[in-house]
């Protein structure tokens, strides 16, 4: 569990954008892992069913919270409020940036994660899966189970509408 839950909680903390939820998922994802732990295989990598028990659980906890207009409410929180949450340097990457690098990402990153929050969670997903915590095509291909051009594609794709989304934001 030490492992693997800095990167967990990153992963499930882009895809919500929230500290408290993130938490609790990643707290529920590990209690998956070992009531599961005997269905592992070693077919794949550990990382790789980890990830894909977090994809799972993270997918069920965002149907949980739109049925709950949770979203909703965090975009009208996020406008009202100057400094957003997830403006804590501890969840911008799984390494912590010197205080120069802080100062001048803030700003560029609390705009960054309101996009993210704003485009599909299967795009949201595969974006954060590849471009934050690192995970190979191969890797991706395994654990979403698609062909290697689909996740190609997919990942253009959500490129291209995070793109758009803070182009949109920065005019």
């Amino acid at each position: 569990m030490r492992l693997h839950e800095r990167q967990i909680f990153n992963f499930t903390y882009r895809m919500l954008g929230d500290e408290e939820e993130a938490e609790d998922l990643t707290q529920d994802i590990f209690i998956a892992a070992f009531k599961g732990i005997r269905k592992f295989r070693g077919e794949a990598k550990f990382s790789t069913w980890l990830y894909r028990i977090a994809l799972n659980q993270t997918r069920n906890r965002i149907k949980y919270l739109s049925r709950r207009d949770f979203f909703a409410k965090q975009n009208r929180r996020a406008q009202h409020k100057e400094e957003s949450p997830w403006e804590n340097p501890e969840f911008l990457a799984d390494s912590a940036p010197t205080p120069e690098q802080w100062t001048l990402t803030k700003s560029m990153a609390a705009q960054v994660q309101e996009c993210l929050n704003q485009i599909p969670p299967q795009a949201r997903q595969i974006l954060v899966l590849r471009d934050v915590q690192g995970f190979s095509y191969e890797e991706l291909s395994e654990m979403l189970s698609l062909n290697p051009g689909t996740v190609k594609s997919r990942l253009h794709r959500a490129r291209s509408a995070l793109q758009q989304r803070l182009a949109d934001k920065l005019e």
